[in-house]
């Protein structure tokens, strides 16, 4: 199995109310495997418990090559991404979610202002590159060439005669 895989897991109950819980594993060319389909209608749903059985994935594939987990926002699910076995995983796909949180919101809102010029979007382009630059590119590698060829599309479209001065 390739590297930069996601583990997607959930829960629900059947019509005859077991609790079905599926561990699916997603590849970066978008094919999806389900790993593990249980019945856990007979244990406890609490945080350590579900943390025991997304751990147990994670350890059979390879700890290494997971990139990021997807789940439902339940409790219980928070609670099993707060154990140790997660911190690694959760560590890397911060550095992500931070990027987008943090940089894209500011670059947008200085570009809607009224007073915004082209130095404006140029200083945001260079900001927003030193945050790509931080990206761990072994891990994202395929996203961080995508970000590296847009970034330096953008800054082309200012080598432009129209915007000399002289």
């Amino acid at each position: 199995m390739s590297d930069n895989l996601t583990l997607a897991l959930d829960g629900w109950s059947s019509p005859n109310h077991r609790s079905i819980w599926n561990f699916t594993i997603l590849t970066p060319n978008r094919k999806e495997y389900i790993f593990q389909l249980s019945d856990l209608s007979s244990d406890s749903h609490t945080g350590e418990y579900i943390a025991e059985k997304i751990e147990d994935v994670i350890n059979r594939v390879g700890v290494s090559k997971f990139s990021a987990i997807v789940s439902d926002n339940r409790s219980n699910v928070r609670k099993a991404l707060q154990h140790p076995f997660a911190d690694k995983l959760l560590k890397k796909v911060n550095i992500l979610a931070t990027f987008f949180r943090n940089n894209a919101r500011a670059a947008v809102l200085t570009l809607e202002r009224r007073e915004v010029d082209l130095s404006d979007c140029y200083l945001e382009l260079a900001q927003i590159s030193l945050a790509i630059k931080k990206l761990p590119c072994q891990v994202y590698s395929e996203f961080f060439n995508y970000c590296i060829e847009k970034i330096n599309a953008r800054f082309n479209e200012f080598d432009d005669n129209d915007y000399l001065l002289v």
